[in-house]
């Protein structure tokens, strides 16, 4: 391309004052016997230099030998070079545009802030807004918690629930504290599974309301904190900082380093929680950890600490802790640590009495008196026995069949555990579900007369309380069947057929 032709269109671009330029650099190339071609992007290099300096008196001298030139290509020669150069009110009009796209902080952080921070300006002010609001959520959720309850619906519908006056009284006596009175003990509420408890223990928390927590402690104890949590609302958030949130946003690494599901977080936001509860309203509030029976099952060490830390509570005065759980190794190992001192006396939830079976029967699940007394025969104020074989039999199924699959049932439990024993272990089997026909519950001194063995002895009464079928009363240390339906089980099966070794019986006076 030859002067005459960068001329030409320097000329059409708007620049023909700078047409020497263009004549210099076309014989600097002549000079060293170049064959150039002035591309666009050579053209915008030349007039983007003259544009930068002063002209005049202050014009910088352009050292034009050192300019890129790119050596002539066919295909180059016969492009059509387009500069397209921005009028100073196309480029209003654009700034205009794109201002008025913005949001409002957007234009705040533009306006009052250099280009370069605006994006560091932008992330701070929105962490320490995000940081602030859930702080202030996170205390305003479990605030509002306390103040009103918290509680599950009930496990079964409310028209079918049964009016325990007693056992309703009770346990809203110790959710109840009075005020400005300092409390003296905590609680541990147990019955045998399928006996109402939970039900009970909801009504009686419902009726309540303020300053009621209720926490249902998960088969899976490692979802612990966050059922905890769920019950008062926690969010996890109470020790996030700025700091961390920007660490996590730009590092990757979680707030806490990753103990953001800690149970012991959440009782320690319980507990200033619980004090605020009681300067404001007069009263501590009451905890109730509900199916404890997973904790000492799978997890003894959590239940010692909260069993601990209800013994601090009382003492400090700071909340009332309820335990719920069933007869058996709740009770057993709450019973050998010092701060059983702390505790009041078990309280203990039965089954339901005739009169009360058979008005729920009757008058909650609409069957008739033949029935109801068939169903009561056969499990007793059992709650959950009676509950389920009253939905069988609204669904179509005859009271025969639920009868056969219940003792089948058990009976099968019971040659599980024959099968695997050795004759000795049978024969005091038998001696127990035969002394347990003749009265309702076995002492210790007479198991012990039974059977002389204490490893014999653990074993067989170990394996059958797994398998439901003796159960412990607390209160006295004796042990019972596990329901009616056992004691039906074993007089269908059992004493007809004369298969009781009766050898260490016969002497006791029944």
């Amino acid at each position: 391309m030859d002067g005459s032709e960068v001329k030409k269109r320097m000329s059409k671009c708007g620049f023909g004052e700078y047409e020497p330029i263009a004549y210099k650099y076309s014989f600097v190339a002549a000079q060293h016997n170049l064959n150039v071609s002035l591309t666009s992007r050579t053209i915008d290099k030349v007039i983007h230099r003259c544009l930068t300096h002063e002209i005049g008196k202050h014009e910088k001298k352009v050292d034009f030998d050192k300019l890129p030139v790119d050596k002539a290509d066919d295909k180059s020669e016969k492009r059509d070079v387009k500069a397209v150069i921005e009028t100073k009110e196309a480029r209003k009009e654009r700034e205009k545009a794109e201002w008025e796209r913005l949001s409002i902080i957007e234009k705040l952080v533009k306006k009052y802030f250099p280009s370069h921070i605006n994006s560091i300006a932008i992330f701070v002010v929105f962490g320490v807004g995000y940081v602030i609001y859930e702080q202030v959520k996170n205390d305003f959720e479990i605030k509002y918690t306390f103040r009103h309850g918290s509680c599950p619906n009930f496990k079964i519908k409310e028209d079918q629930l049964l009016d325990r006056r007693e056992l309703c009284s009770t346990l809203e006596s110790i959710m109840r504290p009075v005020e400005d009175k300092l409390v003296s003990s905590y609680y541990i509420v147990i019955g045998d599974h399928g006996v109402g408890k939970t039900t009970l223990i909801r009504q009686a928390a419902r009726k309540i309301g303020r300053g009621v927590i209720y926490v249902d402690v998960p088969s899976n104890t490692e979802k612990f904190g966050f059922a905890f949590a769920r019950a008062i609302r926690f969010h996890f958030k109470e020790h996030l900082r700025l700091s961390n949130w920007i660490e996590s946003k730009m590092f990757g690494s979680p707030p806490d380093d990753g103990k953001e599901a800690s149970w012991e977080r959440v009782l320690i936001s319980f507990q200033q929680y619980a004090l605020d509860f009681k300067k404001r309203y007069g009263h501590v509030p009451v905890l109730i950890f509900d199916n404890c029976d997973s904790l000492a099952k799978k997890d003894q060490k959590m239940l010692e600490i909260l069993q601990d830390t209800a013994k601090t509570a009382i003492d400090d005065s700071t909340w009332v802790t309820v335990f719920v759980g069933s007869v058996g190794e709740t009770p057993e190992q709450m019973e050998g640590r010092s701060s059983i001192t702390r505790a009041s006396s078990f309280i203990e939830i039965g089954d339901l009495n005739e009169k009360e079976a058979m008005t729920y029967l009757t008058e909650k699940r609409s069957l008739s008196k033949d029935m109801a007394k068939q169903i009561y025969d056969l499990y007793g104020g059992r709650f959950k026995s009676l509950q389920n074989a009253a939905t069988k039999i609204e669904s179509g199924i005859s009271f025969a069949e639920i009868r056969l699959a219940t003792l089948n049932d058990i009976f099968r439990r019971i040659e599980k555990l024959r099968c695997r024993a050795t004759s000795e272990e049978q024969t005091f089997i038998f001696n127990i579900l035969c002394g347990l026909l003749h009265r309702s519950e076995l002492t210790v001194d007479e198991l012990v007369h039974m059977q002389g063995n204490a490893e014999i002895r653990h074993k067989v009464l170990e394996e059958l309380r797994n398998e439901t079928i003796l159960t412990r009363a607390v209160s006295k240390g004796a042990y019972r069947f596990h329901g009616q339906s056992t004691r039906v089980c074993v007089e269908e099966f059992y004493k007809e057929k004369r298969c009781f070794h009766c050898k260490s019986i016969k002497d006791m006076k029944f």
